[in-house]
């Protein structure tokens, strides 16, 4: 059973008419010269300062919203209502038509039931309101056996995405919904956006946040700003086509989450093109929110839309609950009438669930390991991080590797004394190779370096215990030996592996099929590589290749300046957009780092321009003494948030993640 009410402007006067699912249909009547067009206006103006200022509807406005239900229902369409909800033996589905984009900013779901304060249809356990979409479209629900997959898109910055990620953490860990890589930042481009939208695995819901506006006259949504740091703006009718053409079949849901300067009429014709021709129902906010109140209406939203105990996902049952959550944890702010629901189909019953299997995220590959030592005392902060997908950034200033470090750095201590330069054995190594290069050439560095690091200290233990850890994604290393990409491809033989470093005459880019035994050497760098199902090792510092071939390290304080600064521009922006992303929202191992290190800083700023994802975590050794700066976040990239510290020698965390012989 459904009812549909088509609002429509005659002039300055609005009318109203309605038909039901069962061929019913009453004459359209006049709401009342009281409750004209500009009159409208004036009520859509109040609600949304009320709303901008965390307040409830006041006594007067209250009174306005309680007349505009007695208008609506007038002309025998509330009889109508009464025959078609008791018939349905349960909440009742109003489809609004609004043919006027003044009419769609109009907040009717904030109309409320005379004689109650709170009796709003927005919240109605009676009576679900969504706006209605005329399309040719044909419309069934998506039979879904498993977790609701669902694709953030937030060209601003990752603030709207951590508390996007805060609401469904809940529904994330208990296997109700899967949160996909996000598409965030620079990544969000056009060809970055069309490109993810194309390659599996398909999202059941789209939720994108940020500004919208108009371009021509036409609603256009902003994504990452280009490369001179100009505007881009994607028409939305060209994105409806490229969901009709990537995601027929899947996508069922999309949520625009307006952010600050979003222009409410711009939404709302930006969700009616969308639910026409890219998705079955589109969310859209009439106006920006507070952060606290999106989280909570998304919180509320996916619980009701996607929890283990529905045998199906209901957006209009859904977006009722998240409205009264809304009004229940900010005293009834007029914020909950924000989010509104544009439908295609006669039905706000989106998802079939029937037959769904629930269970909790597979351990990711590090959780395989980690599950193991678990008796043995594994850090809690440690077996959260491993258990989920995460990036893993290897410095070069652990134990294992400190023996090679000093005998190079002595070596060129030495060199610089025979040769009569002023230095000092204090200096940072980076330093001394500095002055090195300058008295002596670049050439004899690497001389000297190859006779250091060709036959230097085998690999530690710890490298084929993180091998083992490391699963698809976009992962670092400091370490000049190859000894983590050889080890990533013994334990992955099925993963295609790139290899990422510079080289003596630009970017060098080494490939491991899957599947495959040898290393080749790419004549180009490739358009694209997928995090999703690929590995990509990061290695900006240089060194050995992992056919043992020596190309020139990063070593002087010119090399890490410059060096790090060429190699982020070296790559294609949807190359660079793709690991950037990756490594943007995927919590970070950190091992071997040190913050009193200078070119470390400045890696982890390249690397991490917003800052170290939350959730990320330092191992550091005891005798660095630098817990106190990691915590508060001293020298760290963003706004000086600091990450959580575990202090253990890395000897010891091989043993605990990977067994004594560190197998």
């Amino acid at each position: 059973m459904w009812m549909e009410i088509d609002l429509a402007r005659a002039g300055a006067e609005v009318r109203a008419g309605a038909r039901g699912s069962r061929g019913e249909q009453t004459a359209p009547h006049s709401l009342g010269p009281d409750l004209d067009a500009e009159a409208l206006s004036r009520f859509a103006a109040a609600v949304r300062a009320a709303a901008a200022r965390r307040r409830p509807l006041a006594a007067g406005l209250l009174d306005t919203a309680q007349a505009l239900q007695r208008a609506v229902l007038d002309g025998g369409i509330d009889p109508l209502r009464a025959r078609l909800a008791e018939a349905a033996g349960g909440p009742l589905l109003v489809r609004l038509g609004l043919h006027d984009l003044e009419l769609q900013a109009v907040p009717w779901e904030a109309l409320c039931k005379p004689g109650e304060s709170m009796g709003f249809w927005a919240s109605s356990p009676d009576l679900l309101p969504v706006r209605g979409v005329t399309t040719d479209e044909p419309w069934q629900p998506r039979a879904v056996r498993g977790a609701l997959r669902v694709l953030a898109v937030a060209p601003t910055g990752s603030a709207g995405l951590a508390a996007l990620w805060s609401a469904l953490a809940e529904r994330i860990d208990a296997g109700e919904v899967e949160w996909l890589d996000p598409i965030e930042g620079p990544a969000a481009s056009v060809s970055g956006l069309f490109d993810r939208l194309r390659r599996e695995p398909i999202p059941h819901v789209l939720h994108f946040l940020g500004h919208g506006g108009q371009q021509g006259g036409a609603p256009a949504l902003r994504l990452a700003d280009n490369d001179d740091g100009d505007e881009t703006w994607l028409p939305v009718e060209l994105l409806a086509q490229q969901l009709k053409a990537s995601l027929r079949g899947f996508l069922r849901l999309i949520v625009l989450e307006a952010c600050e300067g979003a222009r409410p009429s711009v939404f709302a014709s930006t969700a009616e093109v969308l639910a026409r021709a890219g998705a079955d129902a589109v969310v859209a906010h009439l106006w920006p929110v507070k952060a606290d109140a999106a989280r909570t209406c998304s919180t509320e939203l996916y619980r009701t839309l996607a929890g283990a105990s529905r045998s199906k996902g209901d957006i209009a049952a859904a977006m009722n609950e998240a409205r009264r959550a809304m009004l229940g944890a900010f005293e009834g702010s007029a914020e909950a009438f924000s989010p509104v629901v544009y439908l295609r189909g006669p039905d706000g019953v989106l998802f079939d669930f029937k037959g769904r299997k629930i269970t909790a995220p597979g351990p990711h590959p590090a959780a395989k390991s980690a599950a193991k030592p678990a008796a043995r005392g594994l850090d809690p902060a440690l077996a959260r991080l491993l258990g989920k997908p995460f990036s893993l950034l290897l410095g070069d200033r652990f134990r294992g590797q400190r023996p090679v470090l000093s005998g190079f750095r002595d070596k060129l201590h030495k060199e610089l004394v025979k040769a009569s330069v002023p230095t000092s054995p204090a200096l940072p190594m980076s330093a001394l190779a500095q002055r090195f290069v300058l008295h002596r050439g670049v050439t004899r560095l690497g001389a000297e370096f190859q006779r250091a690091f060709r036959d230097g200290a085998p690999p530690p233990p710890l490298i084929q215990v993180l091998a083992g850890l490391v699963g698809p994604g976009a992962h670092t290393t400091l370490l000049r030996h190859p000894w983590l990409e050889r080890a990533i491809a013994e334990k992955h033989p099925g993963r295609t592996i790139y290899v990422i470093q510079p080289g003596d005459e630009g970017l060098l880019i080494l490939c491991r099929e899957a599947g495959g035994e040898g290393w080749e050497e790419l004549p180009s760098t490739p358009t694209a590589i997928d995090p999703e199902r690929e590995i990509v090792l990061f290695r900006p510092y240089g060194g050995y290749t992992p056919e043992q071939v020596f190309a020139r390290p990063l070593l002087t304080e010119d090399d890490y300046q410059l060096g790090l600064r060429d190699l982020d521009g070296a790559l294609p922006r949807d190359l660079a957009n793709a690991i950037l992303s990756t490594l943007s929202y995927r919590p970070a191992l950190l091992l071997g780092m040190s913050m009193v290190t200078g070119h470390h800083r400045l890696l982890l700023h390249r690397l991490y321009p917003r800052g170290v994802p939350r959730g990320s975590l330092a191992v550091l050794d005891p005798e660095d003494a630098e817990r106190g700066l990691w915590e508060k976040g001293s020298g760290l990239p963003g706004k000086g948030e600091g990450v959580e510290v575990l202090e253990s020698p890395v000897e010891d965390l091989a043993g605990a993640l990977g067994g004594e012989d560190g197998s």
